[in-house]
């Protein structure tokens, strides 16, 4: 998976979203993942039910609360949707002003509504060393959305869908206010992988669609990038490509979520649609083992236009930033080369940019360079100036 690893509401997106008025019975165990219907009436970032996250595997020593939260949000066309996901807030009272509140986008799980990070508590992030335990000792509240389609059933996953992922991200960051009273609204954003593309196409989105956030910078560790070209790399029928078929399959999968005029059934001979159907309920963060050759994979002649519209309209050389960025790469990822030509092409476009090259890494980042992206988050917070407007 590593190639791609990874305001407009019916309201308007200009006011502060509500709490729920009417209390219910909040469903136990997984029914907690079955959205109400119909969906509540509110704004984009409206709570919609929530309840204490306590699973053995959080091993978070700071002193916090975390939440599991399902909340109101805006699906690909246009119309409200529920996701889920996780708050956790430092204990204390937060300080004038208002607690900074920040995301963590996660990376590829997998597209089966089960494959959230609210779903697999191991992979949560709630333990001492992680960017989630980082940013509550700074004083953050943190927010980790499971995108569209993960987490809540009913809904299939828009993968690498720029603005699903985007919506997601910052209705869960007004989610934060239903949560915690204290939350303010300075936030920033911290992703890797397929959360990299997510942060970047949140910071893409954030003035129209959620004008009540101040987005102060994003980090990006190694977004996904160059995923658009995987069509024409096995409309060439080259067998090369064949390692990159379970990738090829799950990006038509989620275009298809995302977009009605990419239909699997006209792009996929029959072995290719039936894997690209076994991709919705296979084990989350593994692979296929019986994927056809990449010769066996699209119809001969089929029509990619909207499969290739739909990518392209969704790549991450296709963001336009107003704040800054940090992109820290790895230099031991197959994304490094890729990912150094996008900062520069970033930075060409007037994106404040860092990018922060760290050639002992890998595709994501550990240790000191986590701590370095976590100050630089801070540092942004605090109104800290960059030093220049791209730093290489």
């Amino acid at each position: 998976m590593a190639l791609t690893l990874s305001g407009c509401t019916r309201n308007g997106g200009h006011q502060v979203p509500e709490r729920p008025t009417v209390s219910a019975p909040v469903p136990e165990g997984d029914a907690f993942y079955d959205p109400p219907n119909p969906l509540p009436p509110g704004k984009p970032g409206t709570v919609i039910r929530q309840r204490p996250y306590a699973p053995p595997e959080a091993k978070l020593t700071l002193p916090s609360r975390t939440f599991l939260v399902m909340y109101l949000s805006t699906g690909t066309d246009g119309e409200p949707v529920a996701a889920s996901g996780l708050v956790t807030v430092p204990d204390g009272p937060a300080p004038a002003g208002g607690r900074p509140v920040a995301a963590v986008d996660h990376g590829t799980m997998g597209i089966g509504s089960a494959c959230a990070p609210s779903r697999m508590p191991a992979f949560a992030g709630l333990e001492d060393g992680s960017s989630v335990a980082k940013l509550l000792a700074r004083g953050f509240l943190v927010v980790q959305p499971d995108y569209i389609g993960l987490g809540v059933t009913g809904v299939r996953h828009p993968y690498l869908n720029g603005r699903s992922a985007a919506y997601a991200t910052l209705d869960m960051l007004r989610a934060a206010r239903g949560i915690d009273p204290g939350a303010g609204a300075t936030a920033l954003v911290y992703g890797g992988s397929q959360g990299g593309h997510a942060a970047l196409w949140s910071a893409h989105h954030a003035a129209e669609y959620a004008p009540d956030i101040d987005l102060k910078g994003v980090v990006a560790n190694a977004p996904a990038v160059g995923f658009e070209w995987m069509p024409a790399l096995f409309a060439a029928q080259n067998e090369t490509a064949t390692p990159y078929t379970g990738i090829l399959l799950t990006l038509i999968d989620g275009a298809s979520a995302a977009d009605p005029a990419v239909k699997p059934a006209d792009l996929l001979t029959p072995a290719g649609l039936a894997a690209a159907e076994r991709v919705w309920t296979q084990p989350c963060m593994a692979g296929d083992s019986d994927l056809p050759p990449a010769t066996d994979i699209l119809r001969p002649g089929a029509d990619l236009g909207p499969l290739n519209a739909a990518l392209k309209a969704s790549a991450t050389g296709e963001v336009a930033v107003k704040v800054p960025v940090l992109l820290p790469q790895g230099g031991n990822d197959v994304l490094s080369n890729l990912n150094q030509t996008l900062a520069r092409e970033l930075c060409d476009k007037g994106v404040s940019l860092e990018f922060a090259y760290y050639p002992d890494q890998g595709h994501t980042i550990s240790d000191g360079p986590l701590d370095d992206a976590i100050a630089w988050m801070d540092a942004r917070r605090t109104g800290t100036p960059m030093g220049a407007t791209c730093v290489f």
